[in-house]
């Protein structure tokens, strides 16, 4: 059976003996009904509170607690009588209104079936309420740090932690004491952030954030490292926020963005190359077209003017026989019926003899432009020549040119500056497309007044082709007229099918597509020297003049693959 708290021997009056020990308690001892009225206040109170005994015995709790009302008081009874104990740190008023910062713990009591407030209080001394202050604010800062979603570590300026956030811990399954005194990088997972560290610690600045890696339990992860120094740059905190998650999307979606560049980029080239297989389509198709319209028409004219020149000579040989025997009639019959006279004065037979060889030269001469224009209809189509052959470079210009003399002659001055060049390996059905297609360009750049210099419309149009052997066995044929001339910024651009800087309806836009690919083809080069319409001084005098270099090559082992 377990001892009572009193010698049963001898047992003293307990009543008065607690009395004593109350009234002479060096803690101030208030106590209180259930209605927070005061009816015991020990000699300690008095003299804390600076009020006369009489005075304390009236008043209530919440006449001295400042933060206490008697609103509050149902309240805080009930929770006092819940816990029984409570302590706490409270302003008291004293008699001449000062507050006083005390220490208090209130008890509920229970005698003789009735309940009791006791309230037992000292002063809280400057020192005290600072050295409670101090640890109220490092807990609050402790609890603060340990809720922070991150990284975080107290480093000394020698690179010994001071102490680690309960996230820190936890993320390599350690307690945060096992980490104080420890050396930086004991833990052998982050040389960057070690080197980040002992980086800032040694530098001048107080602040300072970088991306670093740290493998966190055999995983690489990233962290938004920020470090400030404190206690005059004794020591510094360093947080880090995991961008893991971000740093990957972001990684994922530059891959993305780079695969989807690249999806672009396939796209524009098929885009490009659908486009030229359309121009070169739609070109082949037309050259095909005009290549049989050309052939049907030079062999419907060759038959019969062949007929036709072919009976001239005798034709000829007939008329001057018959001029012949009728000078030798008149000389023989010199004396005329009158009849026949009246006639030969009536038809002028004089005039007829002297003009009738003229005519018949005159339509040698026709017939013979006609057929060297079916010849030059022929070369210029070469359906019998789509393989890769030797090509007269001169003569599938010429034969252009012959095409085109109607829009030619007496209206463009044509220089030409021949040298002699050898034949190259080629495809001359397309060689002469590409000659074609720049002659036709030239020709409408010298006579379409939109496209010429207004400074120069007095200047008669013209156009140079010239012929060249280069270095490297090579060739030059250039072609340039003194047109307007073409501006830098579209330069670039006229070699893209579709492009032109002709009136709508004038243009297509391939002919100069067309010309690229075949040159490429060939593996010739071509380009463009033009003057600037803006810029009228510059180095380039006048016009357009473009310059097409082709291989000469040596045998069908140049043909293009």
């Amino acid at each position: 059976m377990a001892a009572g708290p009193l010698n049963p021997v001898n047992p003293p009056n307990l009543g008065q003996l607690a009395q004593l020990s109350l009234d002479r308690m060096a803690d101030a001892v208030l106590l209180s009904d259930l209605n927070g009225e005061i009816f015991y206040a020990n000699d300690a109170a008095c003299r804390l509170l600076g009020c006369d005994r009489p005075e304390l015995l009236n008043s209530h709790l919440w006449h001295i607690d400042c933060a206490l009302t008697q609103e509050d008081w149902p309240h805080y009874l009930e929770r006092l009588r819940q816990q029984e104990v409570l302590e706490h740190e409270a302003l008291y008023r004293c008699a001449n209104q000062d507050s006083i910062e005390v220490e208090v713990t209130t008890s509920y009591l229970v005698a003789d079936e009735s309940a009791y407030h006791c309230t037992v209080f000292r002063y809280l001394s400057e020192r005290a309420s600072i050295a409670r202050e101090v640890q109220r604010a490092k807990d609050q800062l402790r609890a603060v740090l340990d809720a922070v979603p991150g990284l975080v570590s107290w480093i000394s300026q020698d690179g010994h932690y001071l102490g680690v956030n309960r996230h820190l811990a936890a993320s390599y399954n350690m307690p945060p004491d096992a980490f104080v005194g420890k050396e930086l990088g004991f833990l052998k997972n982050s040389p960057e952030f070690v080197d980040f560290v002992k980086d800032f610690l040694d530098g001048s600045v107080d602040y300072h954030t970088q991306l670093v890696e740290e493998n966190v339990r055999g995983q690489p992860r990233y962290y938004i490292t920020a470090a400030q120094k404190y206690d005059q740059g004794r020591a510094t905190v360093v947080v880090g926020i995991d961008v893991s998650d971000r740093k990957r999307s972001e990684e994922a979606l530059q891959r993305s963005e780079a695969r989807l560049l690249e999806k672009t980029q396939q796209l524009e080239e098929a885009l490009r190359e659908r486009q030229r297989a359309e121009s070169q389509l739609v070109q082949s198709e037309k050259m095909y077209a005009l290549g049989q319209m050309v052939a049907g028409m030079a062999h419907e004219i060759n038959n019969p003017i062949n007929f036709i020149y072919g009976n001239l000579a005798y034709t000829d040989n007939y008329v001057r026989d018959l001029l012949e025997l009728m000078r030798m009639y008149q000389e023989e019959i010199p004396e005329t019926p009158p009849k026949i006279a009246a006639e030969i004065e009536a038809v002028d037979l004089d005039f007829i003899t002297a003009d009738l060889p003229k005519i018949v030269d005159s339509m040698k001469l026709g017939a013979e432009r006609i057929l060297k224009l079916v010849l030059s209809l022929r070369n210029f189509s070469r359906l019998d020549e789509a393989q890769f052959k030797q090509a007269n470079v001169q003569e599938g210009i010429e034969s252009a040119l012959a095409i085109l003399n109607h829009r030619i002659q007496g209206k463009i001055d044509l220089i030409k500056q021949y040298e002699p060049l050898p034949k190259i390996y080629g495809y001359p059905a397309q060689l002469n497309q590409v000659w074609m297609n720049l002659l036709c360009n030239a020709i409408d750049a010298a006579l379409d007044p939109g496209l010429r210099d207004g400074s120069r419309d007095e200047a008669k149009p013209q156009i140079v082709v010239r012929t060249k052997v280069l270095k490297g066995d090579r060739i030059l044929v250039a072609i340039r007229d003194n047109g307007r001339g073409i501006e830098p910024g579209l330069q670039a651009k006229i070699f893209d099918p579709f492009f032109t800087t002709k009136p709508v309806g004038t243009g297509t836009g391939l002919g100069l597509s067309i010309c690229y690919q075949i040159i490429q083809t060939h593996n010739g080069r071509i380009r463009v020297i033009s003057r600037d319409p803006q810029n009228p001084n510059g180095e380039w005098e006048t016009g357009t003049e473009f310059l097409v270099e082709l291989p000469i090559g040596s045998s069908q082992d140049d043909a293009p693959k």
